[in-house]
């Protein structure tokens, strides 16, 4: 370790590193703005009919995924109403005819 690094005992040394930190370049949002600009004009931009097809499979995934979730949500609700309600006769008939697979035409 014939290489040690001496620190400078002088504390208006440290400040003046400080200073010299805190200071802020000229232009300095002038050249963030510049770049911005630079960089936005080699974005790809999707063509309208690209945006539009994208946005009618966005809309039909969310249309399939809103029946699936009223399918499950209807079969629970059903579910939980007639196990508060109490079991009646029919509706055990129905379900266990659903639940077979008949669906209650045979």
């Amino acid at each position: 370790m014939a290489e040690e690094v001496k620190e400078n005992s002088n504390p208006k040394g440290n400040k003046e590193k400080n200073k010299n930190k805190k200071r802020k370049e000229p232009g300095k949002v002038r050249r963030w703005f510049k770049d911005f600009f630079s960089e936005l004009k080699k974005v790809t931009w999707p063509t309208f009919t690209k945006v539009l097809k994208q946005t009618g499979t966005v809309l039909l995934v969310t249309i399939c995924f809103l029946l699936v979730i009223l399918a499950f949500d209807s079969l629970l609700g059903f579910l939980y109403e007639q196990l508060l309600g109490g079991l009646s006769e029919e509706s055990v008939v129905m379900l266990s005819s659903l639940l077979s697979g008949g669906g209650g035409l045979l």
